[in-house]
């Protein structure tokens, strides 16, 4: 038998009564099967909801079936706000489709369950989101150039390149790009210690430029985009 912790990202249903869960552990995504997990007396009938932290006890090597498991942090107050719900389905999604890539996913998944509690206690949430995507981008490889000119080495007078994934100087500027206002928040997002600090506040209107950045980042660097973010775009309107 193994044990595991960690969130389930993802859950489907196996034959009439049972569902596969997909969790996000410190070893990167498991699979596992629960047999007659959506019977009402299932002891595992609210085990198995998506985003809940829990603790399994496992069977088998390929697929992996449930033994015992039980939940460490129950996180389905979340789903009571749409928007809330919907903003952390995306970013299931997004550590999903990235979890067999070779990275660091202790700490990804520490960092994930960081942002999870943000987004349940307060209303100042979408900055915590950003900053797990930021972020993810450094464990996967193609992180941002922020502090110095891709061209001549400058540090003043930066903007940004989604294309590049890097700044320029005035001297230096790209045919699309990002301004230094745009560029200091998502440094500040990026650099952001969210053990130290506790709340974070940026502007709807860069909000919604931050948020156009980091999808077209994904989409040009990574070939990824979200197609929980189309559900998200129809709800927030952005």
């Amino acid at each position: 038998m193994q044990e595991y912790q960690g969130i389930i990202l993802k859950k489907i249903s196996y034959k009439e009564s049972s569902e596969i869960i997909y969790l996000y552990t410190k070893e990167g995504l498991i699979s596992v099967l629960i047999h007659g997990s959506k019977k009402i007396k299932s002891p595992f009938l609210n085990l198995t909801k998506v985003l809940n932290y829990v603790k399994v006890i496992t069977t088998g090597k390929d697929l992996k079936t449930l033994k015992d498991g039980e939940i460490i942090i129950n996180y389905s107050s979340i789903h009571e706000s749409l928007e809330k719900y919907t903003y952390l389905l995306m970013v299931s999604e997004l550590v999903y489709y990235f979890s067999t890539h070779e990275h660091d996913h202790e700490k990804l998944l520490s960092f994930l369950v960081k942002v999870i509690e943000k987004v349940k206690i307060t209303d100042e949430y979408i900055p915590f989101i950003n900053m797990l995507e930021l972020k993810l981008l450094y464990l996967l490889g193609v992180n941002p150039i922020f502090n110095k000119c891709l061209t001549c080495g400058s540090e003043v007078n930066l903007v940004f390149s989604v294309q590049d994934g890097g700044v320029f100087c005035n001297s230096h500027i790209p045919s699309n790009y990002y301004d230094n206002n745009v560029l200091n928040t998502i440094k500040m997002l990026y650099y952001f210690d969210i053990n130290i600090n506790n709340k974070i506040e940026v502007e709807t209107e860069m909000l919604k430029k931050i948020r156009r950045l980091i999808d077209e980042y994904y989409e040009y660097h990574l070939n990824y985009f979200s197609k929980t973010r189309k559900m998200l775009k129809g709800l927030i309107g952005y």
